[in-house]
């Protein structure tokens, strides 16, 4: 069996011992660098000039020699006015990327000495800079669609149905027939949960020529997976003329109008003989349960959009190394300017909207 690149010596070129060894102020010099690449010659974040600006040593700021502004290596970053020192951040960075199907702030704050909700809302940021920086350049060549439902769970009944030896056959072998019907009511505040519930409609570019899965995945929150709703998403990330394949889904069936259109009937088959099949949008939602289940315990619609990005990113980053997945996301970070959802939210400012489409 072939070896993984994420087992591989090539992707361990950076480690956690590599960062915690630092001081802090190595670490500050490190996040100094990876901003602009000097110690000296820096660019000011109010007025974009770039100069050996005066330095304010004990407070480990620049004043800026045009424009009078004072800042820090994280002004103008989702990190500003942050209050951990920048070794953790470091850390937290890293911690983010090494984990692979996302990274738990219930576990994180153990390993950082830091409140839970400080790593979730540190993390949480990470997720909005991906999701803000994502590139959403239309997809061409084959794309792979998708969709899945996420949030909106209601607890089971009660009361339990009885249970067949026919049902439990079919549920090991994973088949729809082990849905075991409900003849009881969920009761109405259970029924509620149901409003929750979106769609999040993945859309991934193979690679061009085959056999090295998808290159470049767009992923994007929708109301339900009918027609009226992702075929318009769809338009907009995808090329006309592209080779679309997707399952027999009613809402991708008027596709043909724009694009060349493959399907795969899933209840009868994962790939048809001709080597149709809609794998590489089944492994980004491989991905993404494995997150809702076993690191976050669950998500919420305000936030799906996030966290549909951030799979995304590591879908598309599988075959990076981790100093560039670190190197990479930090870039991002650098470049995208104050947090919207998450800058003041200890304060009471909401993000008050869903990211849908």
């Amino acid at each position: 069996m072939a070896q993984p690149f994420s087992q591989s010596k090539a992707y361990r070129d950076l480690t956690y011992a590599a960062i915690s060894d630092l001081t802090e102020h190595q670490a500050r010099e490190k996040f100094t660098l990876l901003r602009w690449g000097s110690l000296v010659t820096i660019s000011c974040p109010e007025c974009g000039t770039v100069d050996t600006h005066y330095v304010r040593r004990q407070r480990h700021q620049w004043r800026c020699k045009h424009c009078d502004r004072v800042f820090s290596a994280t002004t103008g970053t989702p990190f500003a006015n942050r209050k951990l020192p920048f070794k953790k951040l470091l850390l937290l960075v890293y911690e983010f990327i090494s984990s692979p199907k996302g990274c738990s702030a219930n576990a994180l704050h153990a390993r950082l000495g830091i409140t839970c909700r400080t790593a979730q809302h540190n993390l949480s940021k990470l997720r909005e800079v991906l999701y803000e920086q994502a590139d959403l350049t239309p997809l061409s060549g084959t794309v792979q669609v998708d969709g899945a439902h996420f949030c909106g769970k209601p607890r089971r009944p009660r009361k339990r149905a009885q249970v067949t030896s026919t049902i439990i056959n079919n549920k090991l072998r994973n088949r729809k027939a082990g849905m075991v019907p409900n003849r009881y009511p969920i009761e109405p505040w259970n029924r509620e949960k149901l409003k929750k519930r979106r769609i999040v409609l993945v859309l991934r570019q193979l690679s061009q020529p085959p056999g090295k899965g998808a290159v470049r995945t767009i992923a994007r929150v929708v109301l339900a997976e009918d027609a009226r709703n992702a075929v318009p998403v769809i338009k907009k990330y995808v090329v006309p003329g592209t080779l679309i394949q997707s399952d027999e889904g009613h809402a991708y069936a008027s596709l043909t109008a724009w694009y060349d259109h493959e399907t795969v009937r899933h209840s009868a088959e994962y790939a048809t003989d001709n080597g149709i099949n809609n794998n590489q949008a089944e492994s980004y939602f491989g991905r993404m349960r494995r997150a809702e289940y076993g690191t976050h315990h669950g998500m919420r619609p305000q936030y799906l959009a996030f966290y549909a990005s951030e799979i995304a990113w590591r879908e598309d980053t599988r075959r990076q190394s981790l100093a560039q997945k670190f190197e990479g996301l930090l870039a991002v970070i650098f470049s995208c300017g104050l947090s919207k959802a998450w800058c003041g939210y200890f304060q009471g400012h909401r993000l008050g909207f869903e990211y849908l489409g």
